[in-house]
């Protein structure tokens, strides 16, 4: 049905409905006619008036869109339409008649202006007729449906108020109560002083609901209607919800104006110099606790998907977290409960404004967050993760996010962050009691009653009669259906038949054989005929039992039903509190009902979990219009925020000037002109400040000398368009101020439209996602909430046609909270609860009936007292109850004392006498009365209004301590009730630190078994052994007001109160009274004054009642249970621990303990008797030897005798012996198993194993647990366990290898350090890199091209020769050979070479160690140090300190194969060398003593340098190829996306103007800025950046040989040399760069395409379409310098590319040309190109080129005019791609191709067999390790070098 809808909501669905209702039918014939209303018209209305659909809130907009369609242009298909019908209303069937009236009904429902068309009246008045003459009366259901929906209609026509009117002076003419009244002010301009402040106003539907900056500094007191009906200014049901609605809001709202005026009271402002201080003094006890944080300020705006706008503030630091450490803040602010999620907060401004908001918890999303960036923030700062919450790390400053509760606070937020007001007097109000979500739902929910929606009941609940007498109540609509009957045999337990019809007369004794006594029958009963029905319960008599009888008559009716395909809704049951509701749903689990759905998120329920409407929707699979509505919206939202998002950053943007060109440019282009345009000279101002025009202009220096002096105002200067040289300063002035005032405010209007179009695609989105929560509750019988989450889900559960609502403790519940329960559909209304107990909760005292002021609202009485006992001589209807009589908790004693004040006619059961006495007590109900005083107010912030008493408090704990330590109580069998937090605070310290051992959950049948427990009956107790808790863990103690419907065996109560004022503060009234004194079941102890009670009449009545019978008294009476005779009276704390210190009395405990031993302690209870620890020495004997136990009797005996035998010496079956044993062991010693470990060979595996000598290896179970050992396929031995390897079927597996790879990099020295990766390449070195110079050593990993050093001066030196190279090139000096003449400094010369650094003394030929003397230098000849002649060959000492001859090292390092060397082993010249030869330079030796580094001895300074570029240039080639491949799939990944995707968001914007030209990288971000909230390109945009920032790597400057060249061409240019230098060197023709430009420009053609062929299928809303303007001419220059950069390094793939780049760029510009022939001529240009490419595939063949052909073939389509799309590359061209990535492997040895290319081999290091060039594809490689024809290794670089040396110096030879 989803789909059909949407269907006909579509563009041609709605081309279907309108053919359908604009149908010529007055020239067809009658039976044309009937075929239409029969064929079409009624299945159509069917279709659109079926339940579900109209209920759905996924189709409300598609079915408001078919009906607005049905109604027309002023109603005018409408009215045709239905006029055709109404003539053929007598010919309808009953189906058809209720089809048509429905359709007309909703039709009106949709458009207000229908009661303008008077047309429409008579078809109104036709179906009444037609009504009229229904054979079926008022129980025929479908004519009862009807008869509602025409008076739904009428009412839409006007007709019904017309009627209303006609009849309400009937009404007026009843007599008027005749008394004396004040006057009263009424709202807005209702009053005689004129409104109060600007939210002071008439209708409530447009009052705020959070206080105006006005309304908080208004002197004039609130307009509070009074409960009197007659004396408001709105009458009838709207006259109620007027009164409730304001009465609320004061109750709730009050306390935070009073509390943020007092506030500006204190600071002084301008606002309150009239305030009127003895009004701010009154006020002071209804304000609400604050906590201040000063110095705020506005950080960063930003527009999260799902919360809308929020803004990041900081503020002050509370003083109490700045002077902690960061774990002691978070704490703080964590048990302080400070600034937590939703918390109410008000950001105030003392100049004039209050914005309130909450606590936002914002969730970090990169992709929003990267949009939302607004400032001038740096590259670094952008990429930072921005912290919207932040209380620990700052001891100053604390960060936090609010989101203001009304978006029309948004704009002046945007202005204090912008500054452009200012933020100095800024601060924040956190109003720490309050929770927003308990009232503005409820405060909305009337507002929309208020709006003349239709209310069930409004007729009794809104009556201005005066009743004195209860009123007859009809039943309930659903049950005057014909053959309805509730089903009440599911009540008697005989299983016998029993129903109930409300037109009938019920006998009662009907329901003898229930479980109902007389009273609970009779309620239900009258329940079930009422449609307002109204139970009263005093204090336990079953108010839940006879709720649940109710809830099995209506489900099993409603089965019945559902039997008959009837399927009814669900019963709504609504409590106040979650604890409450908590417990109904339980309940009801525990009475059989399963399909119960919970509403809320703050149940504490465990059994209730999965029942919450949350977890089954989860759990409920949606449908297929569900999914893509959700996603679609779910998008839609998501561009929404992003547009937010966009205005926000324009808000951030505080050029004032900037944003004033832009202004003028857009709306006032001729004055644009005048200040940057031409003028009509053809001059043009230039300025590289856009703002110096401006300035000159204000500063009067842009002008003519003939201007008039008569000023003029702008409207005229704009009207007249006076030049901006014909202009006063003055007028100058106030022009400039207009024009940047416009522009601020066209800013915050387009900021409240964006909020404005989220908040609408918001409300979509939740009602696509309720769609499923809806289909859930539908499903459920029984739906629980509370009143605060009814007013919350509202729209929800309007839509589930609710019929019943049941509301729980309704006595307790405020009226407010109550209406907001009438939903349009209810016909049965059930209110249980008592008006005699609590009240409802009010936090304005002046509001409640208990206030003298007060008494005239009377908010705090709930509709169930005011239908039960309204008020004397008020307006109001008196309805009939049924109040029970019987009740099952209080034992007779206890309930005398509410019986004799409150309910007279109260019965107790039979069970209740036989309730125990209290175990441990002389009384079951005692008042200890005393006279201590109370403390008074308390200092703690979160008690800081409340009382307590100490005496009280320690008594209390004393007592609970002796009740538990009697043992008979369960945990929670115990109440302790106080009226005041502060009481109650005090209570749980003190209870928390005491310790008592009380009965678990975990073994009572070994208890009762044992005896320990002799009283226990097992019904009763809990099922654990003993275990130590706190008394406030195995208590209930809690406020009175918080314990209504609970109850306990025993109860404590503290008072509290004690002064001489004899002030008892909120035990004066009779309900709270009623509440406390009904909660015990077996015992109540009451401890305070009773002086200070005694004034008030109930509790002066229940003081008698104690005295008569001796219940009262200055001692409390215990008593032991063992010594019954002996007199225990306690009055202080001390008495306990002195006359009971155990539980019992001071006596000794007379019994045995149960192992016969006497107990030594106090009396005590049995508990704490069988739990004492006998210290006794154990006397029982040990079983099979004659050992007796050692320890104490109260410990457990060990199970065997655990008795070492020494010197025993047992000799085993094995031959082992066994020296001790312990003496169980002994006695079983056949059964000793020998543990010593021995050698043995397992049988198959060979292998030999230690194992305990009783374990057989030959048994089939034995795992054989050595290392397997074998060889695996990469050379590693398998580390597995044997039996892993072989286990039978799985012979000789091996897992994987888990060794290092180990193999060797090639271009360093290091090896692999990853697991074992057979087949797959090493990739990269990832260590640290061990390049270092004597200026500074390399920061990169190992495997990534070097930073060459930037130094020009080498270190490589002597007086005799000087390298002119910079460090990082290799040395062009001809290194000395001579000894070093420099002295070392003891005195002796150096033995070291010229030019090297002279080693340390120790080193000395004279006088350095003897280690060092004898140290060997010589290897040939095998000589020491100290014999060497150094003179004629010197020593090299490195820097691992081992001296070798430099003859001897000179060898060790091959210095030949740099040099050209003399005989005498000197240098002669420098020879060339090859780069990547096979010699392996690399592989520089190190120490021949150590294989230490030689990379520091100036000697190999060339040799080093060398290896170093050829290991720099193979990372680069390493790390470029490595991340080719990954880049490219990405891009093909991203590509395929895009044919998957669904588009762009429906209400994505488009520019007036899109101009794509210039640049690629300028085009890229004006596509950027266009799609920002476009998800389609998100992935493929975040590709291109990353191909962006690869290309910047790759690029060919940045290649090593580049970097060198670069600082080699600086110096030469320093030392004065001109001429150029050509850099052809082999090694630097690597053409990443080439390929990774060719892929950036593939990226940037996908991305222009796609995104043109978008915005094509977009309509721009609005008469003025999206110019698009493309120019790419820049991007086909580009391409052509590329295809010739391509051709120069021999790179035809890249050329092919290039060619079909530069045909895709005509391709796409084409289309946009509005010239013929320059559209030919780039047609003719691209078919050039296309001949270029298909020449070049052709002449140059081979796989990587022939894996274009069908992208050239493309290309030449889209050419031609070919239909856009989306061009993919073939799988031939992403494997070619893919096999390329793999050439580029770090482990190998290195060669370059024919073109300079450089690759690696494997293996041994020379070419295997033929391959292709990874770059260019020409041959590389070989066969049998000789390189094929063309590879070869470049000779040129030293040669090279050499032209670039800066001397013209000769070498010293």
């Amino acid at each position: 049905m989803q789909s059909v809808i949407q269907a006909l909501a579509s563009e041609g669905g709605l081309k279907r409905v309108l053919q359908l209702v604009k149908a010529d039918v007055e020239d067809r014939t009658p039976i044309a006619q009937s075929d239409l209303l029969n064929g079409s018209m009624f299945p159509f209305f069917r279709v659109i008036t079926y339940e579900k659909v109209l209920q759905s809130g996924l189709l409300e907009i598609s079915v408001g869109t078919i009906y607005n369609t049905i109604f027309g242009p002023g109603g005018q298909y409408t009215l045709k339409l239905f006029t055709f019908i109404a003539t053929k209303i007598t010919e309808m069937s009953v189906e058809n008649l209720q089809l048509s009236l429905t359709a007309f009904a909703k039709i009106l429902d949709m458009n207000d202006n229908a009661q303008l068309i008077l047309g429409l009246r008579p078809i109104a008045e036709a179906f009444a007729t037609a009504l009229d003459a229904l054979n079926g009366g008022d129980d025929d259901s479908a004519a009862m449906s009807m008869r509602r929906m025409l008076r739904r209609a009428k009412k839409r026509l006007g007709m019904e108020n017309e009627a209303h009117e006609e009849s309400s002076p009937t009404k007026a003419s009843s007599k008027a109560r005749v008394q004396f009244e004040f006057s009263i002010d009424g709202p807005g301009l209702l009053s005689s002083n004129g409104p109060r402040h600007n939210n002071d106003l008439e209708d409530i539907t447009e009052v705020r609901i959070l206080p105006t900056f006005q309304e908080i500094i208004a002197n004039r007191p609130p307009y509070l209607p009074p409960l009197d009906a007659i004396k408001c200014h709105v009458r009838g049901f709207g006259g109620l919800v007027d009164r409730h609605f304001r009465l609320y809001r004061e109750d709730q709202v009050g306390p935070i104006r009073d509390a943020i005026k007092s506030e500006l009271i204190g600071q002084k402002g301008p606002f309150t110099k009239g305030a009127d201080p003895r009004r701010a003094k009154n006020t002071q006890r209804n304000l609400t606790r604050v906590n201040k944080y000063t110095t705020l300020q506005f950080e960063r705006l930003f527009c999260d998907k799902w919360q809308g706008f929020v803004a990041t503030i900081t503020v002050e630091q509370p003083k109490e977290a700045q002077k902690t450490i960061m774990e002691k803040r978070k704490e703080w602010f964590r048990s302080k409960k400070r600034l937590q999620k939703d918390s109410l907060v008000c950001v105030l401004d003392s100049a004039g404004h209050a914005i309130f908001c909450t606590v936002a918890n914002v969730k970090y999303e990169k992709k929003c967050i990267e949009e939302s960036d607004s400032g001038d923030m740096d590259e670094q700062e952008e990429k930072e993760i921005p912290v919207f919450e932040d209380f620990v790390n700052d001891p100053q400053r604390a960060i936090l996010t609010i989101a203001p509760i009304e978006d029309r606070d948004a704009a002046t937020m945007a202005d204090y962050f912008t500054k452009r007001k200012s933020s100095r007097n800024l601060m924040l109000l956190e109003f720490p009691r309050i929770l927003l979500g308990a009232f503005k739902p409820t405060l909305e929910a009337l507002q929309s009653l208020a709006t003349g929606v239709e209310v069930p009941f409004a007729d009794l609940l809104a009556t201005e009669e005066v009743s004195s007498t209860a009123s007859d109540i009809h039943p309930p609509e659903y049950t005057q259906q014909p053959g309805f009957r509730f089903d009440l045999s599911c009540l008697l337990d005989d299983g016998g038949s029993c129903t109930l019809s409300t037109k009938e007369d019920f006998d009662l004794k009907a329901l003898d054989g229930s479980t109902l006594d007389e009273k609970q029958a009779e309620a239900l009963v009258n329940i079930l005929c009422r449609r307002v029905a109204i139970c009263q319960g005093p204090p336990g008599t079953g108010k839940s039992f006879t709720a649940s009888a109710l809830m099995r008559v209506l489900l099993s009716t409603k089965n019945k039903s559902r039997k008959k395909k009837q399927k009814g809704p669900p019963v709504l049951v609504v409590t106040y509190t979650n604890h409450a509701n908590d417990q109904t749903m339980e309940n009801a689990l525990d009475n059989g009902f399963s399909r119960i759905i919970r509403i809320g998120s703050r149940s504490k329920s465990e059994r209730l979990q999965d029942l919450n409407l949350r977890v089954v929707s989860q759990g409920m699979q949606r449908t297929r219009t569900e999914l893509d509505e959700g996603f679609s919206r779910s998008m839609a939202l998501g561009a929404d925020a992003s547009f937010v998002r966009e205005v926000l950053r324009d808000f951030g943007n505080g050029d004032e000037i900037e944003n004033l060109k832009n202004h003028l440019q857009n709306n006032y282009p001729g004055y644009y002109e005048q200040f940057w345009g031409r003028d009509e000279d053809g001059f043009e101002m230039v300025a590289y400040d856009p703002g110096f025009v401006i300035k000159s202009w204000m500063a009067g220096k842009l002008g003519s000398g003939n201007v008039r002096q008569q000023k003029r105002n702008t409207t005229r200067l704009l009207d007249d368009e006076v030049s901006i040289r014909q202009m006063l300063p003055q007028e100058r002035q106030a022009l400039y101020a207009f024009w940047i005032n416009e522009h601020h405010g066209s800013r915050r209007q387009m900021l409240r439209s964006a909020l404005e179009s989220w908040r609408k695609a918001k409300k979509e989105h939740d009602a696509a996602r309720q769609e499923t929560d809806l289909r859930c509750l539908e499903e459920a019988d029984i739906i629980g909430v509370t009143t605060s989450g009814l007013a919350r889900n509202t729209d929800l559960l309007k839509r589930l046609g609710i019929k019943v609502v049941l509301i729980e403790e309704a006595g307790e519940v405020l009226e407010a909270h109550t209406l907001t329960a009438l939903l349009p559909s209810v016909e049965h209304l059930v209110l249980i609860g008592d008006h005699q107990q609590l009240k409802p909760q009010v936090n304005n005292f002046d509001l409640s009936s208990e206030s003298r002021n007060g008494k005239q609202y009377c908010l705090d009485m709930s509709l169930f007292e005011r239908l039960v006992s309204p008020p004397e001589g008020i307006p109001g209807a008196r309805l009939p109850f049924t109040t029970l009589e019987t009740q099952r908790r209080m034992h007779p004693s206890i309930s005398d004392l509410i019986r004799q004040t409150l309910y007279p006619h109260l019965k107790d059961a039979t069970k209740v006498i036989e309730h125990p006495e209290v175990i441990g007590m002389a009384k079951r109900l005692f008042w200890l009365d005393h006279e201590v005083p109370e403390v008074g107010a308390e200092k703690d912030e979160l008690v800081a209004t409340s009382k307590s008493n100490d005496y009280e408090v320690e008594m209390t704990a004393r007592l609970v301590g002796h009740l538990l330590s009697q043992g008979e109580y369960q945990s929670k069998d115990i109440a302790v009730l106080t009226p005041y937090l502060g009481q109650l605070f005090k209570l749980r310290s003190r209870l928390d630190g005491q310790y008592e051992i009380v009965l678990d959950e975990r073994d009572v049948e070994g208890l009762i078994k044992e005896g320990i427990i002799e009283r226990a009956q097992s019904a009763g107790i809990r099922t654990e052994p003993s275990k130590v808790a706190t008394l406030l863990q195995t208590l209930k103690l809690t406020t009175v007001d918080n314990f209504q419907g609970e109850e306990a065996k025993v109860v404590i109560i503290s008072l509290v109160r004690s002064n001489k004022r004899n002030e008892c503060g909120f035990l004066k009234t009779s309900n709270r009274i009623n509440v406390l004194l009904s909660r015990a079941k077996y015992g109540m102890y009451i401890i305070g004054n009773s002086a200070t009670s005694a004034h008030v009449p109930m509790w002066a009545k229940v003081v008698t009642l104690l005295n008569e019978k001796d219940n009262i008294g200055s001692k409390l009476a215990l008593r032991c249970e063992r010594h019954q005779d002996t007199l225990i009276e306690v009055s202080t704390p001390d008495d306990f621990t002195r006359l009971s210190p155990e539980g019992g009395c001071h006596l000794r405990c007379d019994r045995r303990l149960k192992c016969g031993h006497a107990c030594i302690v106090k009396c005590h209870s049995d508990l704490r008797h069988n739990n004492i620890k006998c210290l006794e020495p154990c006397n029982r004997p040990k079983q099979g030897c004659d050992h007796i136990c050692r320890k104490e009797c109260g410990e457990r005996c060990d199970l065997r005798c655990e008795e070492m035998l020494q010197g025993i010496n047992l000799e085993l079956s094995c031959g082992h012996v066994i020296p001790d044993l312990p003496c169980w062991q002994f006695q079983a010693k056949d059964t000793i198993e020998c543990m010593v470990l021995v050698d043995r060979t397992v049988p198959g595996c060979q292998h030999t194993v230690k194992v305990k000598c009783h374990i057989s290896v030959d048994s089939d179970g034995f795992r054989c647990t050595a290392m397997c050992g074998e060889a695996l396929k990469c050379g590693h031995f398998c580390r597995m366990e044997c039996s892993s390897c072989r286990n039978g079927l799985l012979k000789d597996w091996h897992a994987t290898c888990t060794e290092i790879c180990g193999r060797d990099f090639s271009n360093c020295r290091h090896t692999c350090k990853e697991f074992c990766h057979e087949g797959k390449p090493c990739g990269t070195c990832k260590l640290r890199c061990e390049v270092a110079c004597s200026h500074s050593r390399c920061n990169q990993q190992c495997g990534e091209p070097c930073v060459p050093c930037a130094q020009a001066q080498c270190s490589s030196f002597c007086p005799h020769s000087r390298c002119t190279m910079p460090c990082a090139a290799p040395c062009d000096w001809i290194p000395c050979s001579k000894r070093c003449t420099k002295l070392l400094a003891c005195g002796h010369q150096c033995p070291s070479l010229c030019g090297e650094i002279c080693p340390s003394t120790a080193f000395c030929q004279q006088c350095g160690t003897d280690d060092n003397k004898n140290l060997m230098v010589d290897y040939e000849e095998m000589k020491t140090f100290q014999e060497m002649d150094l003179d004629h060959d010197p020593v090299l000492i490195p820097p691992c300190g081992h001296p070798t001859l430099m003859s001897n090292m000179d060898r060790w390092v091959d210095m030949s194969e740099v040099y050209d060397m003399n005989e005498d082993n000197t240098v002669k010249a420098i020879k060339a060398t090859e780069p990547f030869s096979s010699k392996e330079l690399k592989d520089l030796k190190g120490c021949p003593a150590c294989r230490g580094s030689l990379r520091g001895v100036n000697r190999y300074g060339r040799l080093v340098r060398r290896v170093l570029l050829d290991e720099s240039t193979k990372r680069f080639v390493t790390s470029a190829g490595t991340a080719y491949g990954p880049l490219t799939e990405r891009l093909f990944t991203a590509q395929e996306s895009l044919a998957n995707d669904h588009g762009i968001p429906k209400n994505a914007m488009l520019p007036f103007r899109l101009t794509l030209s210039h640049r690629r990288d300028d085009q890229f971000s004006i596509i950027c800025s266009t799609t920002q909230a476009w998800p389609r390109y998100e992935e493929l945009k975040a590709t291109r950046r990353t191909i962006q920032e690869y290309f910047r790597k790759v690029n060919k400057d940045e290649t090593p040989f580049a970097h060198i060249y670069k600082l080699v061409e600086t110096c030469r240019r320093r030392a004065g040399r001109i001429e150029d230098i050509d850099l052809r060197s082999p090694v630097s023709q690597v053409t990443f760069h080439i390929m990774a430009h060719a892929m950036l420009i593939r990226c940037d053609i996908l991305l222009l395409s796609d995104v043109l062929h978008q915005t094509g299928k977009m309509k721009r809303p609005g008469p003025i379409a999206t110019k698009v303007v493309v120019d790419l001419s820049q991007n086909r220059t580009e391409c052509i310098r590329f295809i010739d950069e391509a051709l120069k390094a021999n790179d035809y793939e890249r050329a092919v590319e290039g060619h079909i780049f530069y045909v895709r760029y005509c391709a796409i510009e084409i289309p946009y040309l509005t010239d013929a022939a320059k559209a030919q001529g780039l047609k003719d240009e691209g078919t050039a190109h296309i001949n270029s490419a298909h020449a070049l595939c052709e002449n140059h063949n081979s796989a990587k080129v022939d894996s274009l052909v069908s992208e050239v073939k493309d290309a030449e389509r889209a050419l031609a005019g070919g239909s856009f799309m989306q061009t993919v590359s073939s799988e031939e061209r992403r494997a070619v791609l893919a096999a390329m990535a793999k050439e580029f492997r770090g482990t190998g040895h290195w060669y370059t191709c024919v073109n300079g290319h450089p690759f690696s081999v494997g293996e041994c290091g020379m070419p295997m067999q033929l391959a292709r060039c990874p770059q260019c594809d020409s041959p590389i490689g070989g066969q049998h390790h000789r390189p094929t024809e063309g590879v070869a290794r470049a000779d040129d670089l030293d040669d090279e070098l050499r032209r670039m040396n800066l001397g013209g110096r000769q070498p010293f030879m």
